[in-house]
């Protein structure tokens, strides 16, 4: 692995400005030369990420969000995304600022800069509103593993962060951080949803797992065929498998610190491919890697190491604010209490609902001490 000092951040991003399509790159290497390496700068000056990751990582999670920028505005919005993603919130904030000033664009709310996206048909910064949520039904709870999505204005700003990786042109292996119960997994399916043509296998890791239980996922969910270079793993029923490992970070190094899943991920992701029990190379098609993972260090969680933190995209999410906290269980507790209590003198009412939301939050919040 290359250390830090000796990369050569221009060349790196002028190899990634040639992947891009001709009628862009004039535009973008103009704003990256402008405002790129100055945020750069500041991010790594910061020091405030997340996860660990090298100078190569930093700069290709900034460079994954500038796919079709068709604006300055657009422009820095992008660049919050990518360079912001592994920074934890406040920072995220002060740097959101910090690119507006740059680029001399005004979020709508300049209290909440990063409640802004760029509106494509508008072309134009607007900020996140909530989205009036779907009619929902007592049965859309009858299991915790399939709760609806209430599309607040922090939902739609995480979904953003990472849904440019999924994309079918732009598609790269991810990891979502982010602390206990913070709705990763439930932002994840909600997000895979609306993708066609594809497969999700989940491995849920534990401090045991290891490369055999990956290689068992991918032999239940893919197919082996032969190519003139050699045997290729491909879906079985669908164009796209999406490897999705919950918990990444809690499989156990060994006693020298290596951990083998983690080093086999690394060497799926680098080169499309791993060498089985055989010594012989077997390649991957359309297969995607997506983690999630609790950022923090507490016992039975590892750290996971920067050759392979390096090689995928990494977004940081968090929990939602008390507003948004308490729209989510008003909108959840309203079709609850209507199947038995609808025409009630006091749960029939929206804002008894919206008050016992509330009340539910600051008991949790008083538990929590």
């Amino acid at each position: 692995m290359v250390d830090d000092e000796d990369v050569d951040v221009k060349a790196l991003v002028n190899a990634w400005l040639k992947t891009q399509e001709e009628s862009d790159q004039q535009l973008l290497s103009g704003w990256i030369e402008d405002h790129f390496y100055r945020a750069l700068q500041w991010v790594l000056k910061q020091n405030d990420l997340v996860v660990e990751t090298s100078l190569v990582g930093i700069v290709l999670n900034g460079l994954s969000h500038l796919h079709h920028v068709t604006s300055k505005a657009h422009f820095a919005v992008c660049l919050i995304h990518g360079l912001g993603g592994n920074l934890t919130e406040g920072s995220r904030e002060i740097f959101a600022k910090e690119v507006f000033s740059w680029c001399n664009e005004s979020p709508p709310d300049p209290r909440r800069p990063l409640d802004t996206f760029f509106d494509d048909s508008l072309g134009r910064l607007m900020q996140y509103n909530m989205e009036k949520a779907e009619e929902l039904r007592a049965d859309n709870f009858l299991s915790s593993m399939s709760l609806p999505v209430i599309r607040t204005g922090d939902v739609q700003r995480a979904l953003d962060y990472f849904l440019p990786w999924l994309d079918a042109d732009t598609r790269q292996p991810f990891i979502i951080c982010g602390p206990e119960g913070c709705g990763k997994g439930l932002l994840l399916r909600h997000a895979f949803e609306k993708l066609r043509s594809t497969q999700v296998a989940m491995v849920h890791c534990s401090a045991q797992t290891n490369p055999s239980h990956i290689l068992q996922k991918l032999g239940q969910t893919c197919m082996v065929i032969s190519t003139n270079t050699g045997r290729v793993y491909r879906p079985k029923d669908c164009e796209r498998l999406l490897l999705y490992l919950k918990d990444i970070n809690l499989p156990k190094p060994d006693k020298w610190g290596t951990c083998q899943m983690i080093a086999f991920l690394q060497q799926v992701v680098t080169y499309n491919g791993f060498y089985d029990s055989n010594l012989e190379w077997v390649g991957l098609e359309g297969v995607q890697i997506v983690a999630s993972m609790n950022a923090g260090s507490t016992l039975g969680r590892h750290k996971l190491t920067t050759r392979f933190t390096s090689v995928v995209r990494i977004c940081n999410v968090g929990y939602p604010d008390r507003d948004q906290l308490q729209t989510i269980y008003a909108a959840y507790l309203k079709p609850i209490l209507n199947r038995q209590l609808a025409k009630h003198a006091v749960w029939g009412s929206s804002s008894k609902v919206s008050a016992l939301a509330n009340s539910m939050i600051q008991f949790y919040e008083q538990v929590l001490g």
